[in-house]
């Protein structure tokens, strides 16, 4: 055999041991997660080439190689956000109990600590075991526009016809501004809003006369569900519906008798009490505080949904336990609930 013959005989072995070594890489590299296109460009090789070469020598499947990448991310993602709440985890904390809202402390974050990632921050506060007040929709209307609802329902309910005389002399500016930028929002008429307004004030001269009328806050719940849909008020998402829901008309006055009571309006006396009859004070701590442990135990958030969830299968083992809006009642919010029983 000549020199030459020899020569290219081992150049060629040579070749054909770079080109197996290349394509084990590709293989190797596939299945790490790296994509196709990145592979390809650090050989100077398209996609579909690296893709064919893989699939010869038998690599990792597309989908393998997907989940793979995944995985990565996740991994990446999860130790960021330990890093994250090691070392902001706990002013957040102290915040929350505070009743800052999630999106408020990542804001005051971003004051303090320029340089924190908003997104990481927002995740990382989002799956961690930090209980926030969600943001209060109950504050979106004045106290006075949350009491016109209540006019505005009492007067539907006895069926009384609009008294835009009445309401035009004796209604404040400042509520009509209100209730017709909050209406028309909801693409409410001009007329519709009109006739509401008018409602309000026949509602107030009506009790003048009829000091005892009254309505309960059940009829006022489903007067209000009627209203909302008859107008097509719930139609625009991000849009909070006037008349205020009956929780937040109790939120905002401490209960619906004393919403009637400082409205003048007769107190009902179906109502129940907010001590409520069926449970007691200790009942409610212990439903909180059973469900924080079985929530920690399980490593998920303790939400409201999820106690709803929980409240059911204990009902379900025979265990009566009050209802999640029985426990937003007495506690006033979820979040200051489940924050009784961590501190």
């Amino acid at each position: 055999m000549s020199e030459a013959t020899d020569r290219n005989m081992t150049m060629t072995t040579t070749t054909e041991l770079n080109r197996e070594q290349r394509d084990a890489a590709m293989v190797e590299r596939y299945a790490d997660g790296e994509t196709l296109d990145a592979i390809g460009q650090s050989y100077g090789i398209t996609r579909e080439r690296v893709r064919q070469i893989i699939a010869k020598v038998g690599g990792a499947s597309a989908e393998e190689s997907r989940q793979k990448r995944m995985a990565a991310r996740e991994s990446t993602a999860r130790a960021a956000s330990e890093a994250f709440l090691a070392e902001y985890g706990e002013v957040s904390r102290r915040m929350a109990r505070k009743g800052v809202v999630r999106s408020d402390v990542i804001l005051k974050l971003q004051a303090l600590y320029p340089a924190i990632d908003v997104d990481l921050a927002e995740d990382a506060l989002r799956e961690s075991s930090i209980v926030f007040d969600k943001i209060q929709v109950d504050d979106i209307f004045s106290k006075e526009a949350v009491a016109a609802g209540v006019w505005y329902l009492f007067g539907a309910d006895i069926g009384l016809s609009p008294d835009p005389a009445w309401a035009v002399v004796n209604l404040d500016l400042s509520l009509m501004s209100e209730l017709r930028a909050a209406l028309g929002s909801a693409e409410a008429t001009d007329n519709d809003i009109a006739t509401i307004l008018g409602v309000i004030g026949a509602a107030q001269r009506h009790l003048s006369s009829n000091p005892d009328a009254s309505i309960t806050g059940k009829r006022y719940g489903e007067l209000r569900d009627e209203l909302v849909v008859a107008l097509g008020l719930v139609s625009r998402q991000g849009a909070f519906p006037w008349p205020p829901t009956r929780q937040t008309v109790m939120k905002r006055f401490g209960g619906w008798n004393e919403a009637l009571d400082e409205m003048g309006i007769g107190t009902t006396t179906q109502g129940r009490p907010k001590g409520l009859l069926k449970f007691t004070r200790d009942d409610y701590t212990d439903a909180v505080r059973d469900y924080y442990a079985f929530a920690t135990d399980a490593q998920t958030n303790a939400t409201y949904a999820a106690y709803e969830d929980w409240v059911k299968q204990d009902v379900a083992m025979g265990r009566s336990r009050p209802s999640g809006a029985s426990v937003r009642n007495v506690y006033g919010t979820w979040a200051d609930a489940v924050r009784s029983v961590q501190d």
